[in-house]
């Protein structure tokens, strides 16, 4: 049992003295490299809140409806991330507590590729506002503005990863020719990222009375840079090399036998 161990070991220093030779014929890129397409955003968003405060609570709600129902039957856009709340409020006076009644907030994401849908969207909100006539419901959109949609988003990075590995692959394919070596992708790490310049309308608008032809303001759609910045490696080795490699298993077999 000794002696085979013995016979095992040196078959195996042997193999690794073989081995050594061939392994240093051969060495290893690693860079990265950025991958950009420009796209025109093609989802026009805003926020609505709805506040109402009234002493009773029941009153608070019929206002929100009013909102609420016209909002239930929209279709020309988008409405998502929808939330209610309700809440007493209070003030304070010579550390006493005071109920001053009740704030109701209805909040809402609106979103359409069509920024004439979008438009007529926050027109009708202000009408019911102003219909509504009371300081007590205040309406707000902020922050209207073009972003990209996740298929464009997804398309677009989809694109972009193909972009990489065709150029990868005929660097590797041209670096072999000029260098006379072989030159093989080992492994490729991809991360993306979107850096887009999105034009703001309006920070904030308050509505309160105002005309609802203010709401006819889309904001220019700028371009908006999605990016990979892929991380490549390659192996590179000499001609010879493959070669040897190739009588090498036939080799080692013999070694072992």
């Amino acid at each position: 049992m000794i002696k085979q161990s013995k016979i095992v070991g040196k078959k195996s220093i042997f193999i690794a003295a073989l081995l050594l030779p061939i392994l240093g014929f051969s060495y290893e890129l690693n860079f990265n490299k950025s991958f950009t397409k420009v796209v025109n955003p093609d989802l026009l968003t805003t926020n609505i809140t709805i506040s109402v405060e009234k002493k009773d609570e029941n009153k608070v709600n019929g206002e929100i409806e009013k909102f609420n129902d016209f909002l239930k039957k929209t279709s020309d856009v988008t409405l998502k991330n929808g939330s209610f709340t309700l809440s007493p409020k209070y003030k304070y006076h010579d550390n006493k507590q005071e109920f001053l009644g009740y704030v109701g907030n209805l909040r809402y994401t609106a979103e359409s590729k069509n920024a004439k849908d979008l438009n007529g969207f926050m027109d009708k909100l202000i009408s019911i506002k102003d219909n509504i006539k009371s300081d007590e419901v205040k309406l707000n959109i902020s922050n209207v503005s073009w972003k990209t949609s996740d298929a464009l988003e997804n398309k677009n990075f989809d694109e972009l990863r193909l972009e990489a590995i065709n150029w990868i692959d005929s660097y590797a394919k041209t670096l072999s020719s000029q260098v006379s070596k072989y030159c093989e992708v080992s492994k490729i790490n991809i991360f993306e990222t979107n850096t887009g310049n999105l034009t703001y309308a309006r920070a904030e608008m308050a509505y309160s009375g105002m005309s609802k032809m203010a709401a006819d303001i889309a904001p220019m759609s700028s371009e908006q840079n999605i990016t990979i910045n892929p991380n490549f490696i390659l192996e590179c080795k000499w001609l010879f090399v493959l070669e040897e490699m190739k009588h090498f298993h036939s080799l080692m077999q013999l070694v072992l036998d």
